[in-house]
């Protein structure tokens, strides 16, 4: 019971910090963008409510995603359970420092199997997910280059046909029952050095990691999507890209400014390039930085396009991260206790 007080507390503390810092990043987002302050005065309001719709259901989406990615494995969490577990996710990746990215990965695995997945199926689901959404954006990103006359145009069709055969041929080579089993064995004695494993599970994976290894390896194997899931999948993890762009697009509109989609294009993957190298929570600074000076160059004004960035980033930066601490705050006394079962081969070797 007491330990449980001491776990409640430190998660009030991690609550704690997290909103105070996303507190103290406003007013220095706000100071970069002084020149905003004005053209916020003269907001079209129609174009903002776009801008907030748009940026939000990207976040709702990759939620969606991460759940028929569980229904493909047979597990059938409720939509709400999935989103929160989301929302959270989302605003550890892009709030804690350095670790954000990794620690994000964790807690979403842990809380899917205090609510009863299975370790194979929370792992695969939530990488998998990551995995996606990412060679979407990839693939869109060459297009849509291409489209805005960036690159030539048989080039990005070039690049987007390897990126996408390739992952098809590393999706095969990956799953092949040999592979998958030599890499799960090397990845079950690497999790030994892990922080907070359990002692006992860690010295069963250490004289049994092939039997381990084949476990998981035969788990992993049977979670095969069908031709149609993977289109339903895909189309998912496309979406959210889609819609963050659009509230890009509505964020510069909504202050009055032309739309320079070409430009938009490239400052929008300038900010998931800065977002993906984790140099900074969330790409602060880099990503605001990256975005302006791709507006200014196409011809905005300062003010203009310091108000865009502003307001793009307020919605998807920090209004996403506080609603996903919120959810965190208000978890910390409903989430379910954390029941750790032993590895099945324990079980095995004590019979």
């Amino acid at each position: 019971m007491l330990k449980k007080h001491w776990q409640t507390i430190a998660h009030w503390v991690v609550v704690g910090v997290a909103i105070g810092y996303l507190a103290w990043l406003v007013p220095g987002l706000a100071s970069e963008a002084s020149t905003a302050i004005g053209q916020l005065d003269h907001l079209r309001w129609g174009w903002f409510l776009v801008a907030v719709v748009c940026g939000l259901a990207p976040l709702v989406l990759y939620g969606e995603l991460h759940r028929q990615l569980l229904r493909v494995g047979g597990s059938t969490l409720p939509f709400t359970t999935v989103q929160g577990i989301n929302f959270v996710e989302n605003a550890v990746s892009t709030t804690v420092p350095v670790v954000g990215g990794a620690g994000a990965i964790v807690y979403a695995i842990d809380q899917l199997r205090r609510r009863g997945v299975d370790s194979a199926l929370a792992s695969w689901s939530v990488l998998m997910a990551g995995v996606l959404a990412t060679l979407c954006l990839l693939v869109m990103g060459v297009l849509g280059l291409g489209l805005a006359g960036h690159v030539p145009i048989a080039l990005a069709v070039v690049l987007a046909a390897v990126i996408i055969l390739g992952s098809i041929g590393a999706w095969k080579v990956v799953t092949h029952p040999a592979v998958l089993r030599n890499t799960l064995h090397l990845a079950v004695m690497l999790a030994r050095w892990i922080p907070g494993v359990c002692h006992t599970c860690r010295d069963t994976w250490t004289v049994r990691a092939d039997e381990v290894a084949q476990r998981l390896s035969t788990r992993i194997t049977l979670l095969q999507p069908s031709v149609s899931q993977w289109l339903g999948l895909t189309a998912l993890a496309a979406s959210t890209w889609v819609l963050d762009f659009l509230s890009l697009a509505a964020s510069v509109a909504s202050v009055g400014a032309p739309v320079p989609w070409g430009v938009l294009l490239v400052g929008f993957l300038l900010v998931q390039g800065s977002i993906a190298l984790q140099i900074s929570p969330g790409g602060a600074g880099l990503a605001e930085t990256s975005l302006l000076a791709a507006l200014v160059t196409s011809g905005v004004a300062a003010g203009p396009a310091a108000a865009s960035v502003l307001i793009y980033r307020s919605i998807t930066w920090l209004g996403l991260a506080m609603l996903g601490w919120i959810v965190y705050a208000f978890w910390i006394h409903t989430a379910p206790l954390h029941l750790h079962r032993h590895a099945p081969e324990l079980s095995e070797a004590r019979s």
